[in-house]
Order: C-alpha cells, then structure tokens, then sequence
C-alpha cells in the first residue's frame, strides 16, 4: 500500500512537472510568434504618388522599388494594375503609373 502511494505521488508530481514546462512553452511561443507580428506589420500609413515610366520599366521593378515585401510583390502588382484601369503587364515609357507605398510617418 505504501508503494502506491508513493507511486501516486510520484506520477502527481510528473504531471504537474509536465504541466508546467508545457505552460512555460505555450508562453515562449506566444511571445515568439507576437514579436514576429509586430516585426511583419505594415506601417500604418498608405501613400500614392505618380511616377514616370522609364524605357525597359515592368510592373514587376516597380515593385520591387516600392513594395519591401518579396512575398507580397504579386499582390502588389494586381493592386497596381487595379488602380491604374490595367488590363495586362504592359506599361509604356513616357506614361505615368500612380504607385503606393507605406510608411510609419504621418505626412
């Protein structure tokens, strides 16, 4: 009988060890993956402004110069060619493209 109690007591304390590293990590995981939220969020701020194309430009340099992301380059282009009334890929040198960006700074 001694022995089941001790045995009892034991996988109590197992469990209550378990319990507490599996808390301590859901907390270091929440904390990791909120840091990384903040770190990835879009500044605050969507700005326009027009630029001219230049010979040999794509929609795809152009995004590249304004939209920091890499992953986020082809949702920036179809945003690009939504607002500026494009049905294709084709831009034209001499033509002006309204463009977007963001920025932290209220202007």
């Amino acid at each position: 009988m001694i022995k089941r109690v001790k045995n009892s007591h034991l996988s109590f304390r197992f469990l209550v060890i378990l319990g507490i590293i599996f808390a301590a990590s859901m907390i270091f995981f929440s904390v990791l993956v909120s840091a990384k939220d903040r770190k990835d969020a879009v500044p605050a701020y969507k700005y326009y402004t027009s630029v001219q194309i230049s010979q040999g430009d794509t929609l795809w340099d152009i995004a590249e110069k304004y939209c920091g992301d890499p992953d986020q380059r082809k949702d920036y282009v179809d945003e690009l060619k939504e607002i500026n009334h494009l049905s294709g890929d084709t831009i034209y040198a001499g033509r002006y493209l309204t463009v977007f960006y963001y920025s932290d700074v209220y202007q």
